[in-house]
């Protein structure tokens, strides 16, 4: 008797998320910035690259991935991941519907005088990408941190919304591991070839959220 293959079910369930704030008022700072953070690290972390900034002018707001996993074990290390290719359509349904239901509200919030802005680092980019698509916010800067774009989306499709986008920028450093310049150099020609107008800075450092270079972001937007 031939053995019976098992049969995969889907079940919706509510789950926790968390995620992490930075800065003293929303309502009264200038510039609101969701940060999106990498493959094992956690929002916690991220965001406190940021908190020597002027926090009465910028705040900041990390969501956390929802998949947890152990990145060292001794000593115990955690970090939290968008997604992998297991079920890889349903976990990105899934974290959209998590940032419609935290960035939704800021956006609706948001007074004439604030602007919102987008930084995706490492595989946070695909993340920031995908909810970019499929929600079209009005930002006021794009920030892509040493990541790729991902190959599903549309970008020529994309461009009028991207025109509208006054600051776009690709961050990476000279060093990064994670990115040759073979890469490097492909994502280049990409932006290029979508007419994605994106500005590129290139910094001395490795796969990591330069605050030199972030400060030097601000200094142009603001």
């Amino acid at each position: 008797m031939s053995k019976q293959p098992p049969q995969e079910h889907k079940l919706k369930i509510e789950r926790t998320a968390h995620y992490y704030t930075l800065g003293h008022n929303i309502n009264e700072a200038s510039h609101i910035w969701i940060l999106i953070h990498g493959y094992g690290q956690l929002a916690s972390r991220m965001i406190r690259k940021f908190d020597l900034l002027d926090l009465t002018k910028h705040f900041f707001i990390a969501p956390e991935a929802i998949s947890k996993h152990y990145v060292k074990r001794t000593p115990n290390i955690v970090g939290a991941t968008w997604m992998t290719k297991e079920h890889r359509l349903d976990e990105i349904d899934d974290y959209l519907n998590y940032l419609n239901q935290l960035i939704d509200p800021i956006i609706d919030n948001l007074s004439e005088s604030q602007t919102i802005n987008i930084l995706g680092f490492s595989q946070g980019t695909s993340t920031m990408w995908r909810w970019i698509d499929a929600r079209k916010p009005q930002l006021s800067c794009i920030i892509n941190w040493a990541g790729e774009f991902p190959p599903e989306l549309d970008y020529n499709k994309m461009s009028p919304y991207l025109k509208n986008i006054p600051h776009k920028y690709f961050c990476v450093g000279n060093n990064d591991e994670y990115l040759s310049q073979e890469q490097k150099d492909k994502l280049q020609f990409f932006v290029k070839e979508n007419s994605m107008d994106f500005n590129f800075k290139f910094f001395e450092g490795t796969h990591v959220v330069d605050q030199e270079t972030f400060g030097e972001i601000l200094r142009e937007i603001e």
